[in-house]
């Protein structure tokens, strides 16, 4: 036995550092062959393995070289679909998301062969599973606790070291190479030493029935929700722009507790049938939710068309509209609790066969966005102008290529012409200036352009210089400037101004919320004169701007020059 611990701890050691170092790697990689990483296996391999090690034989290894190989073939897809043969690796936000579905669909599914592994049966009770799928949630969350704790001391330490001039210490410890495997390292035998002690399912059980007696006070919290939205209407929540969001957590939320309160569907924790009626008021709120979740979507959809973002947004509030309206439906005709552990294993598969669709042709969000956009485009719905070619070309990969040549081949279409001009320009666009621009959340320079010529100028019939608008597309992103999230023309206000005293020179004063930036329209480059603060927000205009002398002169002493800031009240 303390061999098979030994062999067992070696490779727990062995994947945590691997794990660690490639992700390590891979979290300041934005460009370059390390992205063809396969990532859902670098993270979700170690992990069933740390899970699952209480049954370390060939049974677990079979499994595990199983799930690596899927995971691989479920990768090499999306790497052929999402970087095409003519276009750098560089790093894609969407594939959080590929991920995030990737890991939860192993999750679920995870204590099914976990309880295989260990009795030999695939006729396994689903309370089994259930209890085994609440213990892997909590050794993930105590092993979350643990490396909280060992990254707080290890920032105390590394303030410590600071103070007596150690600073280098901190700078090696924090570095990710050396931070991702000691995370890693910290997770996975926080999990071994967990598994080793039987406590972990006394505490299981403890943190279920306190969730348990949460769930009649949120039940009423919903209730009271959904009754008031018919006065309320739905405006005031569709205007926060995360409708969607707030509705999906509610969902699962409500489908967290509901089965922390009765398990695996066999007992009931409340004392009176009055409680339990009260508790099951927020499942019978879950289809409402679904309803609202999709209605938000669908105005999103409607005006811009479908993004790999969108459809991943679709995917999750369906998967709990799935949940949802099975808890709901049983609940109504009166099967409830019996029936929790059926609609959980079908609503499981599901999860599980929308997933690996979304990783083959079939449902791959990359396919469906491509042809989406590109169908609205064609079909006059989007104007080019306001169409984001570039999105086609370095987001959606080989299906956004393809979409595009279907766009050349197209003639007889509303405004061809412009169509043709704006994805030649997408066409000789550098993906190295796009992706930069992408990183730190920059604009296109056509996009910049359009704003500057539409902004406000003032006295009204002047126009910025040519020589300055160049200029200033071309530091954009420059921190001093703080243009870096405008967006609208209606955020910037331009005014010719006589601000400097010693000449009669001419500024250009930028103004937008909260700043003013004086320039020097003498310098042949971007030069900052001045810089105001505390300017409204939003953006006055400036019709009736004017100078004023100041009240004090500013002082010099020893060679520096100190300003006097006049006092507001006087």
């Amino acid at each position: 036995m303390y061999g098979i611990d030994r062999v067992r701890y070696f490779w727990v050691a062995v994947s945590a550092l691997l794990q660690g170092l490639l992700l390590g790697r891979y979290s300041y990689t934005m460009s370059g062959f390390f992205l063809g990483l396969p990532l859902s296996v670098v993270v979700i391999v170690p992990f069933a393995l740390w899970l699952g090690q209480e049954h370390w034989g060939r049974r677990l290894k079979r499994f595990l070289g199983i799930l690596a190989l899927l995971l691989s073939l479920f990768y090499a897809y999306w790497l052929w679909s999402v970087f095409p043969a003519d276009s750098e690796f560089h790093y894609l936000p969407t594939q959080n998301l590929n991920l995030i579905r990737t890991c939860a669909a192993v999750f679920l599914f995870l204590p099914f062969f976990q309880c295989r592994i260990a009795t030999w049966s695939w006729h396994v009770p689903y309370s089994e599973i259930f209890f085994q799928l609440c213990r892997n949630i909590f050794l993930l969350f105590q092993a979350a606790i643990v490396t909280v704790v060992f990254w707080s001391l290890l920032l105390t330490a590394s303030l410590l070291f600071d103070i007596i001039g150690l600073d280098q210490v901190p700078k090696v410890v924090f570095n990710p190479i050396v931070a991702f495997p000691l995370t890693s390292v910290t997770i996975a035998f926080s999990i071994t030493l967990a598994l080793k002690h039987p406590g972990i399912d006394s505490l299981g059980r403890w943190i279920l029935s306190i969730l348990a007696w949460l769930l009649p006070p949120f039940s009423i919290l919903s209730a009271v929700f959904v009754v008031s939205l018919p006065f309320s209407g739905l405006k005031a929540l569709l205007d926060t722009g995360q409708a969607s969001t707030l509705m999906l957590m509610l969902q699962l939320a409500t489908i967290l507790l509901a089965n922390a309160a009765w398990l695996d569907g066999t007992r009931s924790p409340f004392p009176s049938r009055a409680i339990e009626l009260v508790a099951t008021l927020s499942i019978l709120c879950l289809p409402i939710y679904t309803a609202l979740c999709l209605y938000s979507l669908g105005l999103r959809i409607q005006q811009y068309s479908w993004s790999v973002d969108r459809i991943h947004a679709a995917f999750f509030v369906v998967m709990a509209g799935i949940w949802g309206l099975g808890y709901a439906g049983i609940v109504a005709l009166r099967q409830w609790p019996s029936a929790l552990g059926r609609i959980n294993t079908a609503a499981a598969l599901i999860f599980a066969a929308a997933v690996i669709a979304m990783n083959s042709p079939i449902l791959d969000p990359y396919r469906l966005s491509a042809n989406s956009q590109a169908e609205r485009l064609l079909a006059g719905q989007t104007d080019p102008d306001h169409f984001d070619f570039l999105y086609l070309r370095f987001h959606l990969g080989r299906y956004g290529n393809y979409a595009l040549e279907r766009l050349k081949r197209t003639d007889n279409v509303p405004k061809a012409s412009l169509i043709h001009t704006r994805l030649a320009e997408a066409m000789t666009a550098n993906p190295g200036e796009y992706w930069n621009r992408v990183q730190y959340g920059l604009i296109s320079e056509r996009m910049r352009r359009e704003i500057l010529s539409k902004a406000r100028i003032y006295p009204e019939g002047r126009v910025l210089p040519s020589k300055f608008v160049n200029a200033l597309v071309s530091a954009w992103g420059r921190p001093g400037l703080s243009l870096r999230d405008v967006r609208s023309s209606s955020e910037l206000v331009f005014s010719f101004l006589r601000l400097t005293v010693r000449d009669n020179a001419e500024s250009l004063l930028l103004i937008r919320p909260g700043l003013g930036l004086v320039f020097d329209l003498s310098s042949t480059d971007l030069e900052i004169a001045g810089t105001i603060y505390g300017l409204p927000d939003p953006v006055p205009a400036l019709q009736g701007i004017r100078t004023v002398e100041p009240r004090f002169m500013d002082l010099e002493l020893d060679g520096r020059r100190f300003h006097v800031t006049p006092v507001l009240n006087r």
